[in-house]
């Protein structure tokens, strides 16, 4: 191989490796049809058990925290628990999505209304990045030393997935809840 196609094929490999560490590129609209709208209701028996996963000495993550920067997060307070109370779908037993074509709104119960809103957003102390990875709805949040990363599978028209990847506090979780759809006949 000649210095110049070396050379090419060097640019190209280190292009490609940069672009993989930009982040997430989410997309404004699924590659098809994805109908999150409607009622769904917890399936407690396949769901982790999220009370065990997010307490703070459970399953201790790869990267072991520096004794000043485990001083820095006791004094800031548990990233783990703020993630518990600022993330619903962590705790609800029943949820209302209403997908519109650059956005969802979700209530939870018990909890609270959130709407999403596709691109990049503030929202508060989240830095917020919503949109589509093909057909699963991906909402990205970050602030201070806490990453969250959400994940909407619809698994078949009636089930869903909700994936959390949770960086806290030194520690990594992932979480899987599932959702039936509830029969939008029973009243």
């Amino acid at each position: 191989m000649s210095t110049r196609a070396w050379f090419g094929c060097l640019v190209i490999l280190l292009t490609l490796q940069l672009g993989a560490c930009s982040g997430l590129q989410l997309e404004s609209s699924p590659t098809r049809s994805v109908p999150l709208s409607g009622v769904w209701v917890i399936d407690t028996e396949a769901s982790d058990d999220v009370n065990a996963a997010m307490k703070p000495d459970a399953r201790r993550g790869d990267d072991r925290l520096s004794t000043r920067a485990e001083i820095q997060r006791i004094r800031r307070g548990s990233g783990l628990a703020f993630v518990a109370y600022d993330f619903q779908v962590l705790e609800a037993q029943r949820m209302t999505i209403e997908l519109a074509q650059d956005s969802m709104g979700v209530k939870h119960e018990p909890g609270v209304y959130r709407d999403v809103s596709w691109g990049k957003r503030e929202r508060g102390i989240w830095e917020v990045q919503a949109g589509w990875e093909e057909d699963v709805l991906v909402v990205a949040s970050k602030t201070n030393g806490i990453d969250v990363i959400e994940r909407y599978r619809l698994l078949s028209p009636n089930r869903l997935q909700v994936a959390l990847d949770i960086r806290a506090d030194g520690n990594k979780r992932q979480i899987q809840r599932y959702f039936r759809r509830q029969d939008c006949r029973c009243a």
